[in-house]
Order: C-alpha cells, then sequence, then structure tokens
C-alpha cells in the first residue's frame, strides 16, 4: 500500500525564495505578507501529489506575537488574523484533493524544552489554539516537533473534546530521546491513551531520523511517519539552510521507512517514484 504523502517545509521554502522573516513570529508573517507566497507553496505541493498539507500556523499564537513589542490585546488580533489566514489559504490550495491539517508547535522554542510554561498554562493556551483551528475549518491537528512529554499531553488532553483526526510528532536530542531527554519510546507510551491517529518524527537530521525509525516500528500501536530535516546538522534557529543532504539519502532513508511499515512520508512527493521504486 501506497504511503500517505504529506507536505514538507513552509518556513525554509519561504526565506529560498528571497524573503527575510522576523524573529518570534517567523513564517506566521509570510500569512499576511506575503498571502501570495504561502499559497503558491501549499500549491506546489498538492500538484506535485500530497495527501496532506499543514497549514502556516507554527507561530500564530499571541504568545509569539507579543514578543513583538505590542500590547497583549493587539498580538492576539494578529495572531488571529494570521491564524485565520494560514487556515483559509491552505484550505483554498488542498483544492478537495488533500486534507489540511492545522499545525500547533510547542509554546516557546521547539529545540529549548526547558522553556516549556507548564502543564496547566499550556493545557489553557492548547485549548485556545485547538478550538480556533477547528472553528477555521481544518480536517485535523497535528502537534509539531513537540520535545517534551508534558506539554505533549496538556495539548492532547486540551483538544480531545473536539475529537480531531490528532497526529503527533516529536523532535529528538538523539535517536532515542526527545529534546528534554526523556526517552522516546516512554513518549510514545504517554501519549496511547488519547485518540491519536499517527506518530512522527520531524526536524530531525536524517542519520537521527533512521536511528530512531526502529522506536516507532516496535512501539506506535498506529500509524507511524517521518518528515527529517533535509539540513546538514543541527537545524537553524532561524530555519536558513547552508547545506542540505543529498537526494539519495533522503530516498534512502524513505524507503527503509516504508520497508519497516511507516505510513506516511513528508516532503518526497517528488521522489516518490523513486522510494516506491515504480
Amino acid at each position: 500500500m501506497a504511503p500517505y504523502i504529506l507536505d514538507g517545509a513552509m518556513g525554509s521554502e519561504i526565506i529560498k525564495r528571497g524573503v527575510k522573516l522576523p524573529k518570534y513570529i517567523w513564517s506566521a508573517w509570510a500569512n499576511t505578507t506575503h498571502p501570495n507566497l504561502v499559497k503558491q507553496i501549499h500549491d506546489e505541493y498538492v500538484d506535485s501529489g500530497c495527501n496532506y498539507i499543514t497549514t502556516n500556523t507554527f507561530r500564530t499564537t499571541a504568545r509569539a506575537y507579543i514578543k513583538t513589542k505590542i500590547s497583549l490585546e493587539k498580538a492576539k488580533i494578529m495572531a488571529h488574523e494570521s491564524m485565520k489566514t494560514a487556515v483559509s489559504i491552505a484550505l483554498e490550495s488542498a483544492k478537495k484533493q488533500a486534507k489540511v491539517l492545522g499545525a500547533i508547535a510547542p509554546l516557546e522554542d521547539c529545540y529549548s524544552p526547558d522553556l516549556y510554561p507548564g502543564y496547566e498554562k499550556a493545557k489553557n493556551e492548547f485549548s485556545l489554539i485547538g478550538k480556533a483551528l477547528i472553528l477555521a475549518g481544518v480536517d485535523g491537528l497535528i502537534l509539531e516537533t513537540m520535545n517534551n512529554i508534558s506539554e505533549t499531553t496538556a495539548c492532547l488532553e486540551s483538544i480531545k473534546r473536539y475529537n480531531p483526526l490528532t497526529w503527533v510528532s516529536f523532535n529528538l536530542k538523539n535517536s532515542n530521546h526527545l529534546q528534554s531527554g526523556e526517552k522516546l519510546n516512554l513518549a510514545l507510551d504517554s501519549i496511547k491513551k488519547f485518540n491519536v491517529n499517527c506518530v512522527l518524527l520531524n526536524c530531525n537530521e536524517l542519520n537521527r531520523t533512521k536511528d530512531a525509525m526502529s522506536v516507532l516500528a516496535n512501539n506506535c500501536s498506529t500509524k507511524w511517519g517521518i518528515y527529517p530535516n533535509l539540513g546538514i546538522g543541527e537545524p537553524s534557529l532561524d530555519g536558513v539552510i547552508d547545506e542540505y543532504a543529498k537526494d539519495e539519502e533522503f530516498v534512502s532513508v524513505a524507503r527503509e521507512a516504508l520497508s519497516l511499515g511507516a505510513s506516511v512520508q513528508a516532503g518526497v512527493a517528488e521522489h516518490l517514484q523513486s522510494i516506491l521504486n515504480l
């Protein structure tokens, strides 16, 4: 059975096309300043064969916008406008050919689990984010680049009332541990009590992804998949990729994932024929 194909990067694609993204709100800024570019990137993913695309909502939160030195009230308004625009663009691009997943990220930096604000605060904020995405019309939610167990479960607890299609994706410190240092297999166990439809690994370099795939294959009771970072070395905080892994290396890891039972591959539509060896 052919895998589901999830789209690839948005922020780094915007940067590659000549747009400099600001601190804190990053690609969320482009939803209102460069909506045609965001749509163009979504369109390219859909046209190349993606079954799922993710909304450009990684930083469409009041928590992120208030760091740009505006009032809380204005931060809430601007974050809501950016999120609503991002979902509208994605739904238009999907053209009923793909499903749209509303992206939810860690509340603070995805590579800094020490900044996590705590369970109750996270649960309250995620509840607002999840509700806004669902009301905007997404087909499901994807928790991306989750870096610790408590924040992941806080988000899952806050959205379960809506019973959405739910995907969870983890970011790793090494092949066996989340960025927080917690074991990946324990993170997988922690989400089994929730209705999670698919588990993934994202924003991890190729070798780390490759070495961690067996943990998913041996511990997931649901669908699983990967969307690695194609940059060589650790991801840069500003999203700029200076050196890319070779296409054949990416295809090799993707093929190995399929051989282990992966159901989802991301950002590989242009390589799908090679991966499937058609």
